[in-house]
Order: C-alpha cells, then structure tokens, then sequence
C-alpha cells in the first residue's frame, strides 16, 4: 500500500558563539550568510525577493517551504535548500514523492558538510541547542503528507490524532481532502537515525490502519466502492473542465481503489497526477488554465 504523498525533512542548526536569530544582529546575520556562502559551493544564492515566478513557486509549491527572509541557498538538483534565519540560524530542508531515506540522506550529507566547516552550538548533555525547545536536541523535523480516506470515512481521525500525540507525534489536516500531516514533535534525547527510525515504523503502522480501515469499508459495501473508483477514473479521463479540488477528491478515490485492488492503474501514474495539485501556484485560475488542468490529467492518464 501506498498512500504516502510526500516527506520533508529539516535540519535545524545554530553557529556557535552567535546569539540566537530574535536577539541577532544585522551584521551578525551577514556573517553567517558568508560562511554559508563559503561552504555551499554547489548551491546557488537567491534573493527571494528578486527571483523570479518559476524559482518561488518550486521554492513554494515543490519544496513546500514559505520563506520569512529573502536569502536562500537552493541545490534544484537534489531538492535541497539552506534557509538562513528560518527560527534558527540554520535551515536544511529536504523533500520528496512518498517515503523516501534518500530524502533524509540528502539533508543529513549537507548538515554533515556544514558541521564540518562551521563551529555549530552543541551541548554534550543536551544536543544541538535551540531558541525553540521543540527542536532541542538532534534538531529534526520530519513530516510526511498521508491520505487517510478511509480513516476519515469511519470517523476515526480524532482517535488516531489522540493515540499519535501520546507516541509524541501531531497529525494536522491540511485543507486537501483527506490529505493529513504526521510530523515529529520533540526529538529530545533521540539521535537523528532513532527519530527517523521511529518515525518510519510510525507511518507504516497509520498506512496498515488506512489499509484495515479500507478493507473494512469494502466489506460493508463492495460494489459501491467499485462504483466510486470507476467513476472517478471515467470523470478524469473525459473531463472537459477539471478544479483542483476535483482533482484532489477523484485522485483520494482513486488510491483507495488502487489499493483495494479494485483499479487497474498504476501507482505511477497516481503520483504523476498528485504532483500537479502538489505544483499548483495559484488558488484563483482562469477557465483556461482548468481546461489545460484537464488535458494535463487526461495525458497522464494516457501514459503521455
């Protein structure tokens, strides 16, 4: 089962005998910016307010990040950025398609390179220090979009929210149908491989529920999920005209009855259609832009 739509990795780090991002000062900031600058050859600096359309909508929409300070350091190449002054001094963010180590190894070569260059705030008893307590410790965030139909169909999400906050996890609800949040909370007292470890054995333990949940739906009332699936992949397939929010609501239905076995398509091809609500920069768009929407779904669909 795949039910996984993306993963975001952060690393948070401050530079030692600098006082924390609220109390620094301009000329620190800078300063801190030139040993970026030094260390990360392989990244190009960008101006947010300067870039152009297409660099803050992959900034925006693909890495999913939405910067409070103009200076990033982005690798489009491996989907890593380097925020300065995002809380921390340091920000390391990686993002991917569903589940991914290689998402977590991507972040984790670059803090390596960092922390080989620059002197980073580290306590022996306590971690990486932090103006955020949350983040004390190995500083690492990791979250990941799920979509949880199914739970959501038996009225289960506030059960599951609960049982996750006591492991010491938040899941949040992202306005997207029945696409959720799972992230960490606190990290404090783990190294970075056990909080990715428990995180990964956490996410498969909600896909498996997903799974039951599904599987238990069907049971009730086989040939209307058929009918659901069916529909949704004939609506898509002929659409004129297509919404985001039609799309997000048909491409749910689709991956329960892909994993239902109900479906003949390929997750592939399920991916491939997340990725254009996942990409999309605007809310508002124009009729013709909907039309485009529909003829993108409808190429993806055709294995164009």
């Amino acid at each position: 089962m795949n039910n996984i739509i993306y993963t975001k990795v952060n690393f948070y780090r401050n530079v030692k005998d600098y006082k924390f991002t609220p109390k620094l000062e301009e000329g620190k900031r800078q300063e801190i910016i030139l040993k970026l600058q030094d260390v990360l050859t392989d990244f190009t600096k960008i101006d947010y307010s300067q870039a152009n359309e297409q660099i803050k909508n992959y900034i925006t929409e693909t890495l999913m990040l939405n910067p409070k300070n103009n200076i990033i350091f982005l690798n489009k190449k491996n989907n890593v950025a380097v925020l300065p002054f995002e809380g921390e001094h340091i920000l390391i963010s990686s993002q991917c398609e569903n589940f991914s180590e290689n998402c977590f190894n991507k972040a984790k070569e670059v803090e390596t390179l960092l922390a080989n260059k620059i002197n980073l705030t580290f306590n022996d008893q306590y971690g990486y220090l932090m103006s955020d307590l949350s983040k004390l410790g190995c500083g690492v965030k990791i979250e990941a979009g799920i979509d949880l139909n199914a739970i959501n169909q038996l009225d289960k999400i506030e059960q599951v929210k609960r049982n996750l906050a006591k492991l010491g996890y938040s899941l949040l609800e992202t306005g997207d149908k029945n696409i959720y949040v799972l992230s960490t909370v606190c990290n404090l007292g783990y190294s970075e491989s056990e909080v990715k470890l428990e995180f990964e054995k956490t996410l498969n333990k909600l896909q498996e529920l997903e799974l039951e949940s599904a599987k238990m739906l069907d049971v009730e009332n086989h040939d209307v999920f058929i009918d659901k699936a069916q529909r949704s992949l004939a609506i898509l397939g002929a659409a004129h005209i297509l919404t985001y929010d039609e799309l997000e609501t048909h491409i749910s239905t689709l991956r329960l009855g892909i994993n239902l076995n109900l479906i003949d398509l390929k997750q592939a091809t399920i991916n491939k259609l997340q990725a254009l609500v996942l990409n999309k920069n605007k809310d508002y768009i124009s009729k013709t832009e909907l039309i485009d929407l529909a003829n993108n779904v409808k190429n993806i669909l055709k294995g164009e």
